[in-house]
């Protein structure tokens, strides 16, 4: 667009306090990739997404998640890079009436950034978020909020634009973050089990990363619950297999949990199959184990802090807002019913697809995933069904809340 910037991101020598996209890979070819394109496509989302919005309305785009940090969980394929992790992006608007423009296009606009690198497969989507300014001071005191302020690249906006966030320090994101964060991934979870025990090709990496995920988020969470996170998958990592400050927090997971973390969250930055994955591994037993470790930090977490979801609950107003939309889908009788649970447990839909979650990963750990389950509260997302049923509807149901995207898988 005429008169507006288009800095050059490729040279990597960004101002202070912008953080560059470069990165080393284990593969010399994606490295190569990585260097030549990644800056460029990143370019090109950014002026596709500015021009959608209307560049006045933009007060700031910024680049978050694991690609702000380098640390973006991609793999080559055939020549063409497959994304694992989500590219995440933010989009600050100036004003609520150009949020209310944009918000819900925002998935259609992902989806046409993704369309910009022919012969890419994004298994991990662009996910782009919309705020105005004025939103931006008010937001959680949590993992991905603390890592955008310290990581974030800005993409386009003021210089000061990242200290719009809020100032808070590690120790205070606390065990409700780590708990609400380890509840995410069994939704996640729920939606990454295996076909069969032994996929090959990009099913296997994309399953591999779903179990990577709950290894990086144990350790994410584990720090939080004690006040010592760290921004970058390395580096907490690093500090909690070896600093003596983490001494307790080891002693709480483990060595063998320690020595699983690590190596996992190698797999995620730089994923490599045979780090992982031997001939004897099965898929099934693979997510089992994870969904049982992933289980028990969330369990010990809760009752170390004596933390619920039902803490968070919302005004029963606030509440009915937030489950407009879920019941709008659903038949009268369906409705009534919802909204009537809904505002008996004081959950927002959110929340009360956690606690189905963590109902169904306990079930899967101690009972296994066979057999028929009960419906879940207000018989949002399901009724009694089997187990394999009820995970699928509860992750759907997921997905459509969190991404807006209710299918996954690659195509």
């Amino acid at each position: 667009m005429q008169g507006e910037s288009r800095e050059d991101l490729s040279p990597f020598k960004p101002p202070s306090g912008v953080f560059s996209l470069e990165r080393s890979c284990g593969d010399s070819v994606l490295e190569s990739w990585y260097s030549d394109s990644f800056p460029g496509f990143i370019e090109r989302c950014r002026d596709l997404i500015i021009d959608e919005a209307g560049a006045g309305n933009v007060g700031g785009l910024i680049l978050s998640g694991s690609f702000a940090s380098g640390e973006g969980s991609v793999m080559m394929l055939g020549g063409d890079p497959v994304f694992l992790s989500d590219i995440d992006l933010l989009l600050v608007t100036s004003t609520p009436a150009s949020h209310a423009g944009i918000y819900s296009r925002r998935t259609a606009i992902g989806k046409a950034c993704e369309e910009l690198l022919p012969g890419a497969r994004f298994d991990g989507r662009i996910d782009m978020g919309v705020m105005t300014l004025g939103e931006l001071a008010a937001m959680p005191r949590s993992p991905g909020v603390f890592d955008m302020r310290e990581k974030g690249v800005l993409l386009k906006g003021r210089s000061d634009l990242l200290a719009r966030f809020p100032d808070f320090t590690a120790d205070e994101i606390g065990p409700g973050e780590a708990v609400r964060l380890l509840e995410n991934r069994m939704a996640a979870l729920l939606g990454n089990r295996p076909g069969t025990d032994r996929p090959g090709g990009v099913d296997l990496y994309r399953f591999l990363y779903g179990i990577s995920r709950i290894y990086t988020d144990i350790v994410t969470a584990s720090l939080c619950a004690e006040g010592m996170y760290l921004p970058g998958y390395r580096a907490r990592s690093d500090f909690i297999s070896s600093s003596a400050e983490a001494s307790q927090v080891r002693g709480k997971l483990g060595d063998s949990l320690i020595a699983d973390a690590v190596k996992w969250t190698g797999f995620k930055i730089d994923p490599g199959a045979e780090e992982v994955w031997t001939v004897d591994s099965r898929a099934s037993h693979l997510w089992l184990e994870a969904a049982g470790d992933l289980l028990a930090v969330r369990d010990s977490i809760s009752l170390q802090a004596g933390w619920s979801a039902a803490d968070a609950g919302l005004h029963q107003m606030d509440l009915l807002r937030a489950w407009k939309a879920v019941a709008a889908e659903l038949p009268l009788i369906g409705r009534f019913r919802l909204l009537a649970g809904a505002l008996l447990s004081g959950r927002d839909p959110g929340a009360h697809l956690r606690e189905e979650s963590v109902r169904l990963i306990r079930h899967a750990t101690e009972k296994g995933t066979g057999g028929v389950v009960g419906a879940a509260a207000a018989w949002y997302p399901h009724g009694r069904t089997s187990w394999e049923h009820a995970a699928s509807m509860t992750s759907s149901a997921w997905r459509r809340l969190v991404t807006a995207r209710e299918d996954e898988s690659l195509e």
